[in-house]
């Protein structure tokens, strides 16, 4: 697996996130190492960085073909739903990208993606849960309908659900791919993208761990900490765009109104910061990246 991964939303990360010398950075999606590559630069030989990935594969990727940083790297291969149990210490930078990694999609053999034909799988850690072919195989057709209902935003939902329902056995990406064909014919290659995306984040629970990671990453900075999220689904934007409110708005009176208690962060990104069309030209992927940011006060 060669390296190719283009960190998305680079230069807005960098500056808004502004790493500096001596600092510590907790990279909770390190992935094949693209942001944190930066943030090396910038904190220097008296800093420290963390990396946590839950694919195992990712984690090896870089540090075979990134030497030059991966020996500045702590390497953590966890889930950052368990950010809690990780024995991390307080930061000045906690940063999440929870976009894909390039080889969960270029690499076939992963199942991510419904170009080529592979066993259809879509786990960042094979060791851990059910894979995408055996949770369509034992869902019922109402599972599958709120599934496809909150992750995957697409219209003829109840069709595609009572025809994976009704298949006798789903196995390969084609298998799959079949049936969205059948179902919405020349429109397939758009929804596509995200009947697959819906796996994933079922099959990985996603949501849940972004749950986690917003309720307890805060908690990791240091005074004047910032934490960074870049997401790519209206429901995950959605969260943080929410949790970020909260923590940034200050407690009222029940009676009065009156502020009773300021809050103890800051919101550095007034509205979700996106790729402009230079970026999104030269990485296709950055079009739906959204990014916020709160500073510990």
């Amino acid at each position: 697996m060669s390296v190719t991964h283009i960190p998305v939303l680079l230069s807005p990360t960098l500056e808004l996130l502004d790493p500096k010398s001596g600092e510590v950075v907790i990279d909770v999606t390190l992935g094949l190492g693209g942001h944190a590559e930066k943030f090396l630069e910038k904190i220097g030989a008296k800093g420290k960085l963390i990396g946590v990935d839950a694919d195992e594969e990712n984690l090896s990727a870089t540090r075979d073909q990134r030497p030059a940083i991966s020996e500045k790297i702590e390497f953590i291969n966890a889930n950052f739903r368990d950010i809690n149990d990780l024995d991390l210490p307080q930061c000045n930078i906690l940063f999440a990208d929870l976009g894909l990694s390039s080889p969960h999609i270029d690499d076939p053999e992963r199942g991510f993606s419904f170009r080529g034909d592979s066993s259809l799988d879509c786990r960042f850690d094979k060791s851990k849960g059910i894979s995408a072919a055996t949770l369509l195989n034992n869902s019922s057709e109402n599972d599958l309908i709120r599934i496809f209902k909150e992750y995957a935003e697409v219209e003829k939902i109840y069709a595609l659900s009572r025809e994976i329902s009704e298949a006798k056995k789903i196995e390969t990406t084609s298998d799959l791919r079949e049936i969205v064909e059948k179902v919405y014919k020349w429109k397939a290659n758009k929804v596509l993208p995200q009947i697959f995306q819906a796996l994933r984040i079922e099959v990985n629970d996603e949501i849940g761990a972004l749950d986690e990671l917003l309720e307890q990453g805060p908690h990791f900075l240091r005074p004047g900490g910032r934490m960074g999220i870049i997401s790519y689904h209206s429901l995950e934007d959605r969260k943080v765009k929410q949790r970020f409110k909260n923590l940034t708005t200050s407690q009222k009176d029940a009676i009065t109104g009156a502020p009773i208690c300021p809050p103890s962060y800051e919101l550095l990104t007034k509205k979700a910061v996106q790729a402009n069309l230079q970026e999104i030209e030269s990485n296709p992927r950055a079009r739906s990246a959204r990014l916020r940011i709160i500073k510990k006060t």
